[in-house]
């Protein structure tokens, strides 16, 4: 089950089945009550005809969500996206102690990396 991700039986995208070469990032925006981030992204649909559309690139119950990125001109644009499948982190000690399991991946872009570790992602229309 590598690289997909669920929650309560809710079946998201395997972010492997789609290929983000040369969409850009134009923006990324945090909804901390739902603990989810949204990446519009200017997503290639037709690269013969140089067609993009605007996408929705969501990850939701985040808990890392990390740039390491130079100052750039422009809107990054996604190289490639690394998924390093399921890591488990583990929060607190004894009746506090919280397990959190969620996918990782990274995202390889002109300007750096971003690492995201979620439990569904979906690509929806912007």
């Amino acid at each position: 089950m590598r690289g997909r991700c669920r929650q309560f039986f809710r079946h998201s995208m395997n972010i492997d089945d789609y290929s983000f070469h040369d969409a850009q990032i134009l923006s990324v925006t945090e909804n901390s009550e739902q603990h989810s981030f949204e990446f519009l992204l200017d997503f290639p649909v037709d690269w013969d005809n140089n067609v993009f559309e605007r996408k929705n690139l969501k990850f939701t119950d985040v808990i890392t969500y990390s740039i390491e990125e130079i100052p750039f001109a422009g809107s990054p644009t996604i190289l490639n996206i690394i998924n390093f499948g399921l890591i488990t982190k583990v929060f607190g000690e004894g009746r506090n102690q919280i397990v959190a399991e969620r996918t990782k991946i990274e995202i390889q872009t002109n300007a750096g990396n971003r690492i995201i570790e979620f439990v569904t992602c979906d690509l929806l229309p912007a």
